[in-house]
């Protein structure tokens, strides 16, 4: 048969019915250009029921995609026992070294300032299923940092304590200071105080380095009371032993979250 009008649009319909796929973009526009009217407005519009039928299903499984990451992220903060909200998009991190003649003074970790780390950068651990302070960054190349511990003796941290039983702050704040070895020092403590072995140290709002509220350590050592000194001190563990973590969580500077915003 020759192909006239009418058979170019009944073949055209026909091969619709067979592969509708065919008539995706704008070639498949120009095989409906000798259907009649009514007959290419009935199959443009199957066409482009059939695109918004695959959109759907797209937008269905970003959907479903960011709710599940919704409900972990909520799980992992409860799992963390966040008490504040932390910059977005933290940097995580593995300790790459550990300078064994300096123990207690800072660790090397694969991540650097292509990945966004900056000076100052606090350095939190995961232990026990909560955040703990582990140290800022004190050095940055491009593809590693070396991380100050709490431990160290250059390190000091504005703290506040709570009650182990009650969780309830004792309106009480020190300054947490590194000496160099396994345990920290806190003192500028009201003489009057009244304190217990197993007090949680938390970092203060007044805090430089960390976010408020982040666990520091646990008092292990009440010292009796100088009175040549016009404070107390006492001994705290830190909330976790650096040489046992090998992943740590690197939290962006407001000044460096502000620029990666504006960029």
């Amino acid at each position: 048969m020759p192909l006239s009008a009418p058979v170019r649009a009944f073949k055209a319909c026909a091969v619709y019915v067979l592969d509708p796929i065919a008539f995706n973009g704008a070639q498949g526009a120009q095989r409906l250009a000798d259907i009649p009217v009514h007959a290419r407005n009935l199959l443009v519009a199957a066409i482009e029921n059939q695109l918004l039928r695959q959109e759907l299903k797209s937008s269905d499984w970003t959907r479903a995609e960011v709710e599940t990451l919704r409900a972990e992220n909520e799980r992992l903060n409860a799992a963390l026992g966040l008490k504040v909200r932390l910059p977005s998009a933290p940097i995580w991190a593995h300790v790459m070294e550990r300078d064994p003649l300096h123990w207690y003074r800072s660790v090397m970790v694969d991540a650097g300032g292509e990945q966004g780390v900056a000076l100052n950068a606090p350095v939190l651990g995961s232990w026990g299923g909560r955040l703990v302070a582990l140290g800022r960054v004190i050095e940055v190349r491009p593809q590693s940092s070396l991380v100050r511990l709490v431990t160290d003796e250059l390190s000091s941290v504005a703290v506040y304590l709570t009650s182990p039983s009650t969780q309830t702050p004792k309106n009480l704040e020190g300054l947490l200071q590194g000496q160099g070895i396994s345990r920290l020092l806190l003192n500028y403590l009201p003489p009057e105080a009244v304190l217990e072995k197993g007090d949680l140290v938390y970092s203060s709002p007044t805090s430089a380095t960390f976010p408020s509220d982040i666990l520091v350590g646990v008092v292990s050592k009440i010292f009796p009371r100088d009175p040549f000194l016009t404070f107390h001190s006492v001994e705290v563990e830190p909330a976790v032993e650096a040489s046992q973590l090998q992943e740590v969580m690197i939290l962006k500077t407001r000044q460096a979250h502000m620029a990666s915003r504006t960029q």
